[in-house]
């Protein structure tokens, strides 16, 4: 007994000694310094070495198989081992201690070392991963027995990213999921969001919806989401009827748990730089080819050697400058941060969630801010046994800040200003570029535009447990918003160098303009989930009700007193002064139903059904009826396939009809009465020499037979994992036909209104996607996980009633460029002899070729064609994470393809509008360099600027969304201050990207140019 006290004693010093030599390593590392190791380390090793003895054991699964790799680690210690390819280890112990055993894809096990020295371990396999609960329409399923087509991402997969907008973190992650983000402004840089490809001419857009309410991707922090579910197929998207025809988003916020108050902290810090921007001329080489242009158009050169050389030297900027009007409009550093702190916890009876989150980002051009401060609250109370009340609640105050010219005005200007006029004279005095505009000017100095929106959200709902199986659930919602956009423009003066006269002046003016929205939200449903022996049964019925009303207010007048320091409306003078105001509102009313069914989770079926009524369309067309159906075959569960490495293997089938209520007029607004002649008031009439006031009909004119645009849609799909859901794999083909697409036909300019809105086209999309997943742990230090996904879609115009016109015409797809096919450059006369006549000017050497398409000997209007498409057909993504110790590692690659584009004019023709060149052009044509890889100079030849194959480029591009890596500190070091958690990373945003395509970053073609950013980051994640 004395020698057992004795090593009993010997033990619990020894452990002491370990915990404090553990501490004393991490804090060694964490500083960074190879300290001595204290003498009280070294003996406590000695200690645990002679008190250990070796054991051996056999890992396997539940099947016998061997498993290679799984860790065994002696618990509260750094003492272990892994696996071999045998699935056997040896590792040296105590008695009595602990051993933990695990491994992906399978239930941790822990086993106590008693005075056996060899041990058959058999691990089971971890349900966890195949019990998955993905949000679907008014509910939850489980992932193995779905049917529909739905991807999902989780908040590690959005976590630290510097952006505020959920929208743009979606990039890249899923199959099927578009995003083109057009600008970097920030407050306006959300991304476009397609789903599977364009479904219509009109709104593509998918409907949001944040905690059961129909809501939009901006009204939602990155930061408080758990989880997002995109519905892609009918089968999962029908229950939400007609506005699902461009698929459904469901995000899912963070709640509270049962337990201690948890306080979270997450912030970062940062700054930005344009990611790609068009390489212009100085002004020396801009002044030597302008001389060659106007040579070349028969006209006196304008720089003489002494001008070039003034230009060269720059002895004198106000008369011949060197500017660099791009790159001083953006010379901001774009500094920004992002704080979040969220409280939750909760008891038996009721748990919350409490988050605040500022944010606050510089534009790169100065006087452009945005910042937004929210908070959302979400608390559940278990009033008793069969009833549960919860609330959700959020708000959120946001400013948007901007130059009063506009920042697509600006960028254009910049894209134009040469580089021989000056930005600034050398006394202060701003210049004009051809007495027109002045882009650094006007961002520094021409007054601002704000916007400001302030929004709530709050919905109420219950639960209540009618009996065993049968539920009754509820929700009432309401959504206000609240926007306030004035635009104050100030008085500016101009001036030429050498003289104190000004050459402009600028009136000042306040224009305001508000909106207020408000939407209610009425939901009910019963729901039945019951299951006898071997079938599963759900049933669900349910009711929705939404109103909207939205209020319009804009009023305007110029020439405030006192310069530029007033801002009110009163201020300004009566003379010109104008007001506009107008009110819409609409309704939807819902009855909806959906049927599960499954066997033996292997044969499984889903019906859905929504009945819709909406007030957008007249009464005889306004309700309508959205069914889908599909189907599931869970091929692993069969008691024939004896593939013991596959976990899931599943085959799936749907159909579904779905429905498009967004009526939009064909310049991109909204029509909320299609149906009904609208009138304007203010328009006044002569009669008799005499005006009188009257009224006019709001084009365009009504349509009484329109009803909502239908998709039906076909998908089949297969879902499979292996080796433990180490290896996970799904794949979907689909067909999606919208009919009935809502379009303004032509019509006769003397009809005196914009035509009528009809049902006309009808639109096919036609697609695969893939995705591919692996996760592994290679060892005890070192975890990984790879997920790529895949997306390829057609989209293809089959009718359009007639309407057809250049570049959207039957046959051709979406977003199309339209234009001349170009064979190359003339390179003398006898070419352009023995070509066919070119309408758009007669050719000299050095001008494009174009082809004759439909062979009558001359090139005109119907010798265009479409020349591609600007919305992707290939989208792609890689997503990797890997984790060593304490570091981690994770990056995002993103990138699209088989889609074309051409830069703004103001980048792709050299003098374009009297504007600047780019360096591209330094390689024209001329006699010397037949083989230019542009045409000959001109400062007004416009036959080489027809749109043509010559400007179209492949805009195809990789890109490195964002790359971040962090540092955990050792719970050994932090758990003593209360802290479970705290991380430290950097991030980058767009580190580099891989494309062919000249000028701006190939994904903001159609944006307003202001330039895609590259962001830098440093953040900390703690929890208490």
């Amino acid at each position: 007994m004395k020698f057992y006290e004795k090593q009993r004693g010997n033990c619990e010093r020894s452990h002491a000694m370990l915990k404090k030599a553990s501490f004393y390593a991490c804090l060694s590392l964490f500083a960074g310094m190879a300290l001595p190791m204290p003498l009280w380390a070294s003996q406590t090793t000695a200690i645990v070495q002679q008190s250990a003895k070796q054991i051996t054991g056999t890992v396997v699964d539940g099947t016998g198989t061997p498993v290679i790799g799984a860790n065994v680690l002696q618990v509260g210690t750094t003492n272990g081992t892994i696996t071999d390819t045998d699935g056997k280890f040896t590792l040296n112990v105590p008695a009595g201690a602990k051993l933990k055993i695990s491994y992906i894809g399978y239930n941790d096990l822990v086993i106590t070392i008693g005075g056996n020295n060899n041990y058959n371990i058999t691990l089971k396999e971890d349900t966890e991963a195949l019990d998955e609960v993905v949000v679907v329409g008014y509910g939850t399923q489980k992932k193995v027995n779905l049917t529909g087509s739905v991807a999902t991402i989780s908040a590690e997969k959005l976590a630290n990213r510097t952006s505020a907008n959920v929208t743009n973190m979606l990039a890249g992650q899923m199959p099927g999921v578009t995003v083109i983000q057009n600008t970097g402004q920030p407050g306006a840089d959300a991304g476009v969001l397609r789903v599977r490809g364009l479904g219509t001419m009109g709104d593509a857009s998918a409907m949001v919806v944040i905690d059961g309410v129909e809501s939009t991707m901006s009204s939602v922090d990155p930061n408080d989401i758990e989880n997002i579910s995109i519905l892609k197929d009918a089968a999962a998207s029908a229950i939400y009827g007609v506005r699902a025809a461009n698929g459904v988003i469901l995000i899912t916020t963070k709640k509270g748990s049962k337990g201690r108050a948890i306080v979270s902290y997450d912030g970062y810090v940062g700054w930005q730089s344009a990611s790609r921007m068009p390489k212009y001329l100085d002004s020396y080489n801009y002044a030597v080819l302008m001389n060659e242009a106007y040579t070349n158009d028969g006209l006196k050169a304008p720089y003489d050697d002494t001008a070039l050389g003034k230009f060269k030297d720059g002895s004198d900027p106000d008369y011949y400058p060197n500017s660099d009007w791009l790159g001083t409009l953006l010379s901001e550093n774009g500094l920004f941060n992002n704080h979040h702190l969220s409280i939750k916890g909760g008891g038996d009876k009721v748990t919350y969630s409490l988050a605040f989150n500022y944010h606050d980002k510089d534009g790169l051009i100065e006087n452009t801010n945005y910042n937004k401060f929210s908070v959302r609250a979400n608390i559940d109370a278990q009033i008793n046994k069969r009833l549960k009340l919860t609330t959700n609640m959020a708000v959120y105050r946001s400013n948007m800040t901007a130059p009063a010219a506009g920042i697509s005005n600006l960028m254009h200007y910049a894209f134009r200003e040469t580089p021989v006029t000056p930005i600034q004279l050398s006394n202060g005095n701003y210049t004009l570029f051809k007495n027109e505009h002045n882009s650094v000017a006007y961002a520094r100095e021409g007054g601002t535009y704000k916007e400001t929106r302030s929004n709530f959200q709050g919905n109420a709902g219950m639960e209540l447990d009618i009996v065993d199986g049968l539920k009754l659930r509820g929700i009432a919602a309401t959504t206000f918003n609240l926007t306030d956009n004035p635009t104050h423009t100030n008085t500016m003066t101009f001036y030429q160098a050498g003289s104190d006269t000004p050459v402009k002046q600028t009136t000042n003016s306040i224009k305001e303009y508000d909106i207020k929205s408000l939407e209610l939200n009425l939901q009910a449903y019963l729901d039945y989930n019951k299951t006898f022996g071997k079938h599963t049964i759900g049933a669900m019925v349910g009711y929705s009700q939404i109103y909207k009303q939205t209020r319009y207010l804009q009023a305007y007048r110029k020439n405030l007193p006192n310069s530029n320091s007033l801002g009110q409306i009163n201020a300004g003078e009566v003379t010109g002064q104008s007001t506009y105001g107008t009110e819409i509102e609409y309704a939807l009313r819902s009855v909806f139903g959906r049927v599960n069914y499954a066997y033996d989770d292997r044969y499984l079926f889903e019906a859905n059904l929504r009945y819709d009524g909406t007030s957008r369309f007249p009464k005889d067309n306004r309700f309508g009826a959205f069914p889908s159906f599909s189907i599931g075959w869970r091929i692993s569960e069969e008691d024939f396939f004896k593939a013991k490495w596959v976990d899931n293997l599943k085959l799936r089938a749907s159909w579904g009809l779905l429905g498009n209520q967004e009526t939009v007029n064909s310049d991109g607004s909204s029509n909320y009465y299609p149906y009904q002649n609208t009138y304007v008031f203010g328009y006044d009439y002569n009669f008799g020499n005499q005006l009188t006031p009257g009224i006019s009909i709001s084009s365009p004119m009504a349509n009484q037979a329109i009803t909502w645009e239908k998709t039906d849609q076909w998908n089949v799909g297969a879902d499979a994992a292996f080796f433990g859901n180490r290896l996970t794999f799904s794949a979907d083909w689909f067909r999606k036909e919208t009919r009935d697409i809502l379009l303004q036909l032509p019509v006769p300019n003397t009809l005196g209104v914009s035509a009528p809105l009809q049902n006309a086209g009808v639109v096919r999309n036609t697609g695969i996607e893939l995705q591919l997943g692996h996760n592994n742990r290679i060892n005890k230090d070192w975890t990984y996980s790879v997920t790529a996904n895949f997306s390829y879609v057609t989209t293809k115009i089959i009718d359009l009633k007639g309407g057809d016109t250049p570049g959207q015409s039957v046959g051709d797809p979406l977003w199309t460029y339209y234009g001349y096919v170009c064979d190359g450059i003339f390179q003398n006369e006898e070419e352009i002899k023995n070509h066919p006549t070119q309408t758009m000017g007669t050719p000299v050497p050095g001008d494009l070729k174009y082809r004759d398409l439909n062979d009558d000997k001359v090139i005109d209007s119907r010798d265009r064609q479409v020349l591609g498409s600007y919305f992707p057909k290939i989208n792609f993504g890689l997503n990797l994470s890997l984790q060593y110790k304490d570091f981690d590692l994770s990056a995002l690659l993103q990138g699209a393809a088989d889609v074309k584009s051409a830069p703004v004019a103001e980048i792709r023709y050299a003098f374009y509008n009297g504007g600047k060149v780019t360096e591209q052009h330094l390689d024209r044509w001329t006699p010397d360099n037949p083989n230019a890889s542009y045409p000959r100079l001109s400062m007004s030849d416009s036959k080489n600027r027809v749109t043509s194959s010559f400007w179209m480029q492949d805009a195809s591009y990789a890109k490195l969304r964002n790359l971040q890596v962090g540092y955990s500190l050792p719970k050994q070091l932090i758990s003593k201050y209360g802290i479970s958690r705290l991380r430290v990373y950097c991030s980058i945003d767009n580190l580099f990207m891989i494309s062919g395509f000249d000028g701006v970053d190939p994904e903001a073609i159609s944006g307003n140019y202001y330039p895609l950013t590259r962001n830098y980051s440093f953040g900390v994640n703690v929890t208490f």
